[in-house]
């Protein structure tokens, strides 16, 4: 079906079509109705991230949606596939959940936005509309989760302790808990070695401690009681500089307040301002 030459005034990118990856035929079925009867074409379409990823860069689809669990990879995956090889193409993922974990990999892959299946069409048709001019466009069951009130029964209160370290001592507690020297830490903040050591030394008073092995000790029992996959994600923290941090890098990702279309820079800002919120993960 060819697409309706008046929809460019709204799409600038109409004429090469939506690509669809999902393996579940009805939700790609489904899909194409949506799109066709608002006057956009099927550019392709496959049920594997495999042949997606060798497909979308040839056919170069204006815009592609990804389903972000797939039987051989995700989501996130194939955009950043996509991403590399060719920039122009703009993704989003769609999906089941309304987790922040689905959210964090769509905004850290590039993705331009993040769908639900859960979303009725009408509303999916509006976001959509929204990547294709030049607007990212998240469902607002992810701006739900984000600001619904959160509490983990039966978990105690971090060590009192923890609460008075600024959110730099912070991280720099989480390298000392994962066992990095000061090099090490500075490298991963980019910070100087000196002011790492600094911010050692702070640690420790703050902490009442007089070696950095004791500070391991505490921050690696509190780790390991906040960061189970199967429990409530970095909301589970016991480090709340980090949740608020995280949280509001990922509510102005997500807002709909701009009335300029999103720029390259602009969305790498934003991803940037996440991945510098997020804890950062120890060596393997």
């Amino acid at each position: 079906m060819m697409a309706d030459p008046d929809a460019h005034e709204h799409y600038p990118l109409a004429g090469r079509g939506v690509y669809l990856l999902d393996d579940h035929e009805v939700i790609r079925r489904g899909l194409r109705q949506l799109l066709e009867s608002d006057g956009l074409s099927i550019a392709g379409e496959s049920g594997v991230a495999r042949e997606a990823v060798r497909r979308i860069p040839a056919l170069r689809p204006e815009l592609v949606i990804l389903d972000d669990d797939l039987p051989d990879g995700s989501g996130a995956d194939v955009c950043r596939a996509v991403a590399a090889a060719d920039p122009g193409i703009r993704c989003v993922l769609m999906t089941a959940e309304s987790d922040e974990a689905v959210l964090i990999d769509a905004i850290l892959a590039g993705a331009w936005g993040c769908l639900s299946k859960q979303d009725d069409s009408s509303e999916q048709l509006r976001l959509i509309r929204r990547v294709l001019a030049g607007h990212t466009a998240y469902s607002a069951r992810f701006h739900q989760a984000l600001l619904a009130p959160f509490s983990l029964p039966g978990h105690p209160r971090p060590d009192e302790r923890l609460l008075r370290l600024s959110r730099q001592e912070t991280t720099t507690a989480i390298g000392v808990g994962k066992g990095l020297s000061n090099r090490e830490i500075s490298q991963e903040m980019s910070l100087a070695e000196k002011t790492v050591k600094n911010m050692v030394s702070s640690i420790l008073m703050k902490l009442g401690m007089t070696r950095r092995t004791q500070v391991a000790v505490l921050v690696t029992r509190t780790l390991s009681h906040s960061e189970n996959p199967d429990d409530c994600g970095y909301r589970a923290s016991r480090f709340p500089d980090l949740v608020a941090e995280v949280t509001a890098a990922l509510l102005n990702c997500t807002s709909e307040t701009r009335t300029v279309p999103s720029t390259v820079e602009a969305r790498a800002g934003d991803a940037d301002r996440l991945a510098d919120a997020l804890p950062r993960p120890g060596p393997e």
